[in-house]
């Protein structure tokens, strides 16, 4: 029985230490993404936060506030990069178990691919190199380049639809936001036009909102010193169904002054779709 590590073993053996390093990068890949799903919540939630009046109010008198708000802005900055870092990851790891099945799978052919890239080196047995192990047959190493054409294909493969996932959402986002924003700022125009003249609120008829068609993501409805936004159609995790709803009210006692609000949906998945609407509101 032939004792020690023979070209077959040796090669299964670096195949398990790279299928060990493609599972370890694989893990590190997954804590990752499971932080900067956490770290999205944390965003939307602290500018969400500091959106309102308390909020606002917090971060323009006090050093601590400020430094958290700038944090976190710096933290929003580097999250495209972390995504893509992410990303990169789920690659490497995907490549590397690749790589070691192929390894555990074709013992031969992958002792070949060592020591053509110089990381092995055949060793004669005895004073002779004629037991030395024989050269790849030209068959064998086309079957061997299409194998590594086709795992390299695979890793960019997987690489390109998950970047044209995630942009086909950041972008569906950027509509919706475009979408919910439009119509928003167009109730609170025609609201401050009516009560510029009238010095009252307007209904919906009034401001000539009677019948607002439904856009792709939002069907909308003027109610009484409001309007409401419901979603038609499942948006991320958010569900269909959700409102948002912009008030109108007045404050002041012998001037009157416009004042408006939003009110966002209770579910933490929806408020990350339009985060700034709070801010967009006030300051119209």
């Amino acid at each position: 029985m032939e004792k020690g590590l023979t070209p077959i073993r040796t090669a299964r053996t670096i195949a398990g230490v790279i299928a060990l390093v493609g599972m370890l990068v694989l893990l590190i890949q997954r804590v990752l993404s499971g932080v900067l799903v956490m770290a999205h919540e944390m965003l939307s939630l602290a500018f969400a936060r500091y959106g309102n009046f308390t909020g606002r109010f917090a971060a323009s008198n006090f050093a601590e506030d400020k430094k958290l708000l700038s944090l976190l802005q710096q933290l929003k900055d580097l999250m495209p990069t972390a995504e893509t870092l992410v990303t990169l990851l789920l690659v490497v790891s995907i490549v590397l178990l690749v790589v070691a099945a192929l390894g555990f799978a074709l013992p031969k052919q992958f002792t070949h691919v060592l020591v053509a890239i110089k990381l092995l080196k055949w060793v004669p047995e005895g004073e002779t190199a004629e037991s030395a192990e024989p050269p790849m047959s030209p068959r064998a190493k086309k079957i061997l380049a299409v194998v590594v054409g086709g795992v390299i294909l695979l890793a960019f493969g997987v690489f390109g639809i998950r970047s044209c996932a995630e942009h086909f959402e950041a972008r569906t986002m950027q509509l919706v936001q475009e979408e919910l924003d439009a119509e928003t700022l167009e109730y609170i125009q025609l609201q401050r036009a009516y009560f510029n003249k009238k010095k009252a609120l307007g209904t919906g008829s009034q401001l000539g909102l009677n019948s607002i068609p439904a856009g792709k993501y939002f069907s909308f409805k003027a109610r009484k010193n409001s309007l409401l936004a419901e979603s038609l159609v499942d948006i991320g995790n958010c569900p269909a169904g959700s409102q948002w709803s912009v008030q109108a009210g007045t404050s002041g006692l012998f001037q009157k002054e416009l004042k408006f609000f939003c009110l966002m949906p209770k579910k933490q998945e929806c408020l990350k779709i339009a985060p700034d609407l709070k801010n967009l509101v006030r300051h119209r």
